[in-house]
């Protein structure tokens, strides 16, 4: 009787189950759960659009922004190591892309930098020749608007200084380009939150030490950041933090050289100018005074 009672019971829910099943308006597939077992479309979000459904679509299907995003700001900046190394280890559903989150990060810099015409410069020293000031103002500018993009451009060499570096840790190609890629959005989303007080200073004779204050700290987080990523090696804390700020110091110093590099190219009328009137400047300041002539 028992038996017969709990195979109705059985029955009748696996009925009912069927019963309120959805077919996929996509395939046609019968959906007795969220998602289509056949072609995987969400059968429960496939109501008529409205306004909100169009604005919460327009960055999601730019850049599949969710909530994982805030997410992985927050755990990447508090802890970066595990993190990165939770991730890589396969717990990706909470996580938002890196290379998404870096770019993400980047566009958002570069619009809100562009926005705000930051002056890296202090007030013009009327000492200073013009074509060499000129040259002053196309080197801040270009380094300021290119490069976080530039640090997008190196993310495939600086993974070759992470491999490099943190081969203690057992980490491929692949996924120092994963940690590269984490770590460098985190490190131009400083960089967006910093863009208010360096615009408070723009054009002041305060604008570099402002701009190296703020460099003090990207390079702790960096450090701090890659050499996390050897804390299960036993590898003593000092060594870490040695490796950790080697592969960051190299892949900055590659960004700069690349970035100085290419001003130089874009502007070279600019710098051969600049340096045709320092050279006039510095001939005149050690060419000797004439001496009265005596009757």
């Amino acid at each position: 009787m028992h038996s017969t009672l709990t195979a109705s019971s059985a029955s009748d829910t696996l009925s009912a189950t069927h019963h309120h099943a959805m077919a996929c308006l996509n395939c046609g597939h019968e959906v007795p759960d969220r998602f289509c077992g056949r072609c995987g479309q969400d059968a429960h979000h496939t109501h008529r659009l409205t306004m909100a459904d169009m604005l919460h679509d327009i960055p999601h299907s730019i850049w599949h922004v969710d909530k994982g995003i805030l997410f992985t700001l927050k755990t990447m900046i508090s802890r970066p190591g595990p993190t990165i190394r939770a991730y890589l280890a396969g717990k990706r559903v909470d996580h938002f892309r890196p290379l998404s989150l870096l770019l993400i990060v980047t566009s958002f810099y570069a619009l809100v930098s562009s926005v705000l015409h930051i002056q890296m410069l202090p007030p013009k020293d009327p000492s200073i020749p013009d074509a060499v000031w000129q040259m002053q103002q196309a080197s801040t500018g270009f380094m300021m608007k290119y490069l976080s993009w530039c640090y997008i451009a190196m993310v495939p060499v600086w993974a070759l200084f992470a491999r490099w570096f943190l081969r203690r840790g057992g980490y491929n190609y692949a996924e120092c380009l994963i940690i590269v890629a984490f770590i460098t959005a985190i490190m131009n989303f400083f960089a967006v939150l910093y863009l208010p007080v360096l615009y408070a200073y723009s054009g002041t004779p305060q604008i570099g030490t402002v701009s190296l204050v703020f460099m003090l700290p990207v390079f702790g987080y960096a450090t701090w950041a890659y050499g996390s990523l050897l804390a299960h090696t036993g590898m003593s804390l000092a060594g870490r933090l040695w490796r950790g700020f080697m592969t960051y110091l190299l892949g900055y110093l590659t960004c700069v050289i690349v970035m100085v590099s290419l001003t130089y190219a874009l502007n070279w009328s600019t710098f051969k100018e600049a340096m045709k009137q320092e050279m006039q400047k510095q001939a005149s300041a050690t060419k000797p005074a004439a001496t009265p002539q005596t009757r």
